[in-house]
């Protein structure tokens, strides 16, 4: 098999050049062609006006179906929002009152509040500072009360902990229990299917791993998730929505229904060329180049003496590793003043890479500490 062409690939994110860009967990880089996809709509519009409104519908659709296969849904069940928040709490507001509520602690706030904000109970998993939580955990928690979900990020925010879906998807299953996903620190890095995973609800912004900007995420749902109507509906929520009805509702269960208004084309257009992108190379070969530079960022940390909070296991390593450190807020500031750029989380440094890093970065941010380190002395 010929090796792929990794620099050819970062050529692509033009923002990479000059600088040590290891912050895809607070934000991705946009390739050029990603942006095209979206300024096309612009240009046409500003060109055009409205006349390409059908094209931009065959358009988006198209990248619909697209997204439904990167993750494993059917086409139907794909709804472009805003953000993942706006996912979460449209599962929260599917659910019936009273539901109850499993997640783990800490876990991003968008995935807790709103179902507390609905009214819901959520408890928690107390988990250790690496994150770490596997199906035997879920399940003796699962089997001590009756919960309705279970809701988790694929990958924590923090430490980087990335779960083993498949399992822990199995175990809800087997229990009866809704298993909602939000991967927006996993989506384009790590592998989601969700049939394969037993997931029942799946959300993620663009703006991380899937370098398709902000503005736009996806929510799909599937698997045992119960066929209701949606809880936030609009015109187009309607089957026939074109017919303008005002006095009844006939809705879409899923997808569309969940979109409620005109489609949001750039976000649509920039989500799907993204993920036709990261769709080049080689099956599993991003995953590999992550976990690969993850596994040497962790090597050359301790050779500065920096130990790291994050899961070294390679099943549970993801892009982002958080680095032991004091002060870790007024480092980041003098790292951006070496044209590094990483984030302080729970008092620690949050480092993060994705395929379009190299070695060199992480040497690039190894010297830039080293140097702070001996300036401290």
């Amino acid at each position: 098999m010929t090796p792929y062409d990794w620099n050819l690939f970062r050529s692509k994110f033009p923002a990479l050049d000059g600088r040590c860009y290891l912050n895809t967990a607070g934000g991705g880089v946009m390739s050029t062609q990603v942006a095209e996809a979206a300024i096309s709509y612009f240009r046409e519009s500003v060109e055009e006006g409205d006349i390409n409104w059908n094209r931009w519908i065959d358009r988006s659709e198209s990248d619909r179906a697209d997204v439904a296969a990167f993750v494993g849904a059917a086409k139907e069940a794909i709804a472009f929002l805003q953000n993942a928040s706006l996912g979460l709490n449209i599962v929260a507001r599917s659910l019936l009152p009273g539901s109850r509520v499993l997640a783990i602690r800490p876990e991003f706030p968008s995935c807790t509040t709103p179902f507390i904000r609905a009214g819901m109970e959520v408890s928690f998993i107390e988990t250790a500072p690496s994150g770490f939580v596997d199906d035997t955990m879920v399940s003796k928690v699962l089997k001590s009360k009756r919960f309705d979900i279970f809701v988790l990020s694929s990958v924590q925010f923090a430490n980087g902990f990335r779960a083993s879906l498949e399992s822990i998807g199995r175990v809800c299953r087997d229990l009866g229990v809704l298993f909602a996903v939000d991967a927006t620190q996993s989506i384009g890095a790590f592998d989601i299917n969700m049939t394969r995973d037993h997931i029942d609800a799946l959300t993620f912004s663009g703006y991380k791993w899937a370098t398709a900007g902000y503005g736009n995420a996806v929510l799909a749902t599937g698997g045992a998730w119960p066929i209701t109507v949606p809880p936030l509906v609009g015109w187009r929520s309607a089957k026939s929505a074109y017919e303008l009805e005002n006095d009844r509702l006939d809705l879409h269960h899923a997808g569309i229904g969940h979109e409620m208004g005109h489609p949001p084309f750039p976000g649509i257009f920039a989500m799907g060329e993204a993920l036709r992108l990261l769709s080049e190379p080689p099956k599993g070969a991003i995953s590999e180049r992550i976990v690969g530079l993850s596994t040497y960022l962790r090597a050359r940390l301790k050779e500065l003496g920096i130990d790291s909070r994050s899961d070294p296991s390679s099943e549970h390593t993801s892009g982002i590793v958080l680095a032991e450190m004091k002060d870790a807020s007024i480092i980041k500031n003098q790292l951006q003043e070496r044209s590094v750029w990483v984030t302080a989380r729970q008092g620690g440094l949050r480092i993060s890479v994705h395929a379009y890093n190299s070695t060199a970065d992480v040497d690039w941010l190894i010297q830039a500490l080293g140097d702070l380190k001996r300036q401290r002395t």
